[in-house]
């Protein structure tokens, strides 16, 4: 049996929490008209009403939303900066429950520590969504290996639950060094996509490929040269079936943007994507 056609996806985080659809449309549509990207993994930002919107917006200009972010838990293992981000952002992001209550047919995306909790498996294991993805949240092998945990207790719970490894959570504790370390980086993260469960399946079959100018959340992707990203390419991405483009913009850029913001955001998205197509990491 051959593979499903590989998914791009790229996040709705590229227009800030006070974003609006019309934004997103202008910064990406684009990319869709041309079967770059095939859907949305949208932040789950509050009402319910506000969300409705966002997916009928996107809709009506041929962008389906795929995929909702939920909150990430875990806001005390982050370091401070992080902790306080997360926690602000968290409050104005949907639960599972109203989500998969008002949105059964979007799949559902959060942080192993947010699957950890009883109350969350509870309404998991009762409403049984169309598929959730479980990303690691902590730095380095600790936050890949907590959500492989997640993954098992899921799937023996007839729950249909993947893997999302974001790349930046894996690096994060030695970006200083990662570009000298970058092969050895890729091949760590290869085995983790080789990691079959008691089934024979993959844990991991997505990745978060963070993009953005908010360093802290991103990889310095303007810094990586076309040879990392080919030999990225090469190891991983044959093993994947989902990718999500994430982008979170830098200070304020986190909650909104200008006109002149988005313009330079269309601009380096324009180069970055560009980037991707000659290197292989979208194919």
């Amino acid at each position: 049996m051959s593979k499903p056609k590989r998914q791009y996806l790229v996040s709705t985080d590229s227009i800030g929490f006070l974003g609006r659809p019309e934004q997103f449309v202008d910064l990406w549509g684009e990319y869709f008209n041309n079967k770059t990207f095939s859907g949305v993994e949208a932040v789950a930002f509050k009402s319910v009403n506000r969300l409705k919107r966002l997916i009928d917006i996107l809709r009506i200009n041929n962008i389906p939303v795929l995929s909702f972010h939920g909150k990430t838990g875990g806001e005390n293992k982050l370091n401070f900066s992080g902790r306080i981000i997360m926690t602000a952002v968290n409050i104005f992001i949907s639960n599972v429950g109203e989500l998969l209550k008002y949105f059964p047919e979007i799949e559902f995306l959060s942080h192993s520590p947010y699957f950890e909790k009883k109350s969350i498996q509870k309404v998991i294991l009762k409403n049984k969504p169309k598929k959730i993805w479980i990303e690691n949240h902590l730095y380095g092998r600790q936050g890949v290996e907590d959500a492989i945990k997640q993954i098992i207790f899921f799937r023996k719970n007839e729950v249909n639950a993947e893997g999302m490894l974001d790349i930046y959570h894996f690096v994060a504790h030695s970006i200083k060094t990662f570009k000298t370390n970058w092969p050895k980086i890729v091949e760590e993260l290869k085995l983790f996509f080789l990691q079959k469960d008691y089934q024979g399946k993959q844990f991991f079959s997505g990745i978060h490929f963070p993009i953005g100018t908010r360093l802290d959340d991103s990889l310095p992707i303007d810094n990586m040269n076309d040879e990392m990203l080919k030999l990225f390419a090469r190891k991983i991405i044959p093993h994947v079936e989902r990718v999500v483009f994430e982008n979170q913009q830098k200070n304020l850029g986190l909650f909104f943007s200008t006109k002149k913001m988005l313009e330079e955001q269309k601009a380096r998205n324009k180069i970055i994507i560009e980037r991707f197509k000659i290197t292989g990491i979208i194919s």
